[in-house]
């Protein structure tokens, strides 16, 4: 029989990120996430053995090498297709151990600030079985229009369907087509996606996503599309729709750069997840914004053993 789980996250470790923030954001997890009822997967694409011997696997946190599925692809690292495809086949792998009713994509610099941010998923998805994602749809965690974006992906997505893909991988630009026409069947936007930092998916929308998609997902690993589009992309076409879950009186608080608000308002608004924590102009301003929530996180577990 399988393990039940309210949720299945799964985290990417990249060669470039820093393990240490990786941690951190493994130990916020592991502070408000139920222990029984979650597990964090996540997929080491750092090529060095320095993650899996800092990072043990538990009862609630599994580290697997991400090249370890996809033997052909074991050289390679990026944050587009071949990523996605990584993501597809572990996920894969653990819903043949686990039985989960949300699915949370999570990069390493997000941060989970408040307990149980699957709880509001999951009572999200009940209240509309239509919507298949949660997170910042067509709004940013700051209240800015995302739709401008948005239309820059659509753009990017329909210019695939024309390149020299066709040449180099028809088979995956074959996938491709198949899904946006799918999707646009159903009423897809080109480009309408959630920011990837932190998402939600539904279990009954990830089911449909491996019925419509079958083996051919695996086509994708050679498109350069961001993972987060081509997640967007299998969920529209499999009819499900998209929410914003990331407004100011949500539970999450999505950007896709910079903080979506003051860090004492994501405190006072109760905000459960945070994306993202670093900004590239200020190499400080990372450690500062985890140091914040960390204190916050030992005050509460002081609290609790007083």
């Amino acid at each position: 029989m399988k393990a039940m789980l309210d949720c299945l996250a799964i985290m990417p470790v990249g060669p470039r990120s820093k393990i240490e923030y990786a941690q951190d954001t493994l130990a916020s997890f592991l502070q408000y996430f139920e222990p029984g009822n979650s597990l964090l997967l996540i997929l080491d694409d750092t090529r060095n053995n320095e993650l899996q011997e800092r990072i043990q696997d538990s009862r609630q946190v599994r580290v697997v090498k991400a090249q370890s599925w996809l033997n052909d692809d074991a050289k390679r690292h990026n944050t587009r297709g071949l990523l996605f495809v990584k993501q597809a086949v572990a996920i894969q792998v653990l819903s043949k151990e686990y039985d989960w009713k949300c699915l949370l994509r999570l990069d390493d610099d997000a941060l989970v600030i408040g307990p149980n941010p699957q709880i509001d998923a999951i009572k999200a998805f009940e209240a509309d079985p239509n919507v298949g994602m949660l997170g910042a749809y067509l709004r940013r965690g700051d209240g800015q229009d995302k739709r401008p974006a948005l239309r820059r992906q659509g753009r990017r997505l329909l210019k695939r369907l024309v390149s020299r893909d066709i040449i180099r991988y028809p088979a995956m630009v074959k996938t491709l087509a198949m899904l946006v026409i799918k999707a646009k069947l159903k009423g897809y936007k080109l480009g309408d996606m959630c920011t990837g930092g932190a998402l939600f998916l539904s279990r009954d929308a990830y089911d449909r996503i491996e019925t419509v998609c079958g083996s051919e997902i695996y086509n994708l690993r050679y498109s350069d599309l961001a993972d987060d589009l081509l997640l967007a992309l299998c969920n529209a076409a499999a009819g499900y729709k998209m929410k914003d879950f990331s407004d100011r009186d949500d539970v999450m608080a999505i950007n896709w750069r910079g903080l979506p608000m003051p860090l004492d308002e994501l405190v006072q608004r109760k905000k459960k997840l945070l994306h993202p924590v670093k900004d590239p102009e200020n190499q400080d301003h990372e450690k500062m914004v985890r140091r914040y929530f960390e204190d916050i996180r030992h005050e509460s577990v002081s609290g609790t053993n007083q």
